[in-house]
């Protein structure tokens, strides 16, 4: 009898020393991946603010080329202007020329040798006055039209030759800017890529702690029956699918939710649980910001992010439809909304399917 007691006892000891040994593992391994959560937390959140550096100088550098393409075309536009002006100056004194020739020949084919022999063919003192008034009307005349010409021929191939440095000069900027924004689009890949990398294995981590979180505390039995019914939708007044669930660009990575919003603010408005069940999280949870998780039974398991007010605690049995919190714009978030997952046995499914 003694014997059956002692091995009694010796069991009991070994299932509780066993128990003992399982949660200090646990709770080992549990502090390592939140320190490990944390680190990755604050890098992702380095490398989120260097990619919104980047974005903004990528913006700035495509304004640059916009203003760039932009003065091109106005001084496309002014070079065609110009040339058309030296093309007109050049024919008016190429006309003039021609008209100045034309006279010089015709005194040569009259035999006559220029202004001389018209002052010289003057029948009286009365008339040479008078020709050689209009000698020198038309000598005077001819030589400010060519001068006049001929400075406004240069005066457009000096504007013609400014415009053309300007242009090239612009041409340069333009090569030199569409070089830099290549360089900074790459890099902004890069780190978009690496940040997508690192939200995956932050989520990989959040979701190994939250098992054993789950694990320690026996809130998820994979056994206990699941509440049932269709789940009612997480927030009546704001219906707008904003990002879907699955494979996304902006952020880039793969959403395991949905996120919920209004035309209009969404801010305040009502989280509802989407079925009875018992608050496993009402806390700060990372990325999440302030985050609702519900045990609804049978491995299903409902989040509810970016909350700006919690109305439940830890512990808490729901009911389906009640109010739980509002929505807000916590954690890694860029406008209020509400981000809802649903997770059977620890695997993201797609809450469309749950609520629509």
């Amino acid at each position: 009898m003694r014997k059956k007691k002692l091995v009694f006892i010796i069991a009991i000891m070994t299932v509780l020393m066993m128990g003992f040994q399982t949660a200090f593992v646990n709770a080992e391994s549990l502090s390592e991946i939140r320190q490990q959560i944390r680190e990755k937390e604050a890098a992702l959140e380095r490398g989120r603010s260097q990619e919104k550096d980047l974005a903004s100088q990528v913006a700035a550098l495509e304004q640059e080329l916009a203003r760039l393409d932009t003065a091109i075309a106005e001084g496309e536009a002014e070079l065609k202007k110009l040339e058309k002006e030296l093309a007109e100056a050049q024919a008016k004194v190429d006309t003039q020329n021609e008209n100045l020739n034309g006279r010089l020949r015709n005194m040569y084919k009259t035999s006559s040798v220029g202004y001389v022999d018209v002052l010289l063919d003057s029948g009286s003192f009365s008339e040479f006055l008078t020709n050689l008034e209009l000698v020198k009307i038309i000598y005077s005349k001819d030589q400010e039209v060519l001068k006049e010409l001929k400075d406004a021929r240069k005066v457009v191939e000096e504007k013609k030759a400014e415009v053309e440095t300007l242009q090239a000069e612009l041409e340069e900027s333009r090569k030199v800017t569409a070089s830099n924004k290549a360089v900074i689009d790459e890099k902004k890949k890069e780190i978009a890529a690496s940040n997508a990398q690192m939200q995956a294995a932050l989520n990989a981590l959040e979701q190994d702690a939250y098992k054993l979180i789950a694990e320690s505390q026996g809130s998820i039995d994979p056994n206990a029956p699941y509440a049932g019914g269709v789940m009612a939708h997480p927030s009546p007044t704001c219906t707008v699918i904003t990002s879907p669930f699955g494979y996304r660009t902006s952020p880039a990575g793969y959403h395991t939710g949905i996120d919920l919003a209004r035309y209009g603010s969404a801010h305040g408005h009502s989280i509802v649980a989407a079925n009875d069940g018992v608050v496993i999280r009402a806390s700060w949870y990372g990325g999440y910001g302030n985050c609702i998780m519900i045990d609804h039974g049978g491995g299903v398991v409902t989040l509810y992010g970016h909350a700006s007010r919690l109305n439940v605690s830890k512990g808490q049995y729901v009911m389906r439809g009640q109010k739980i919190g509002e929505i807000g714009n916590t954690g890694y978030s860029f406008g209020a909304h509400l981000h809802f997952e649903v997770q059977i046995n620890g695997s993201h499914k797609n809450p469309y399917s749950y609520i629509y």
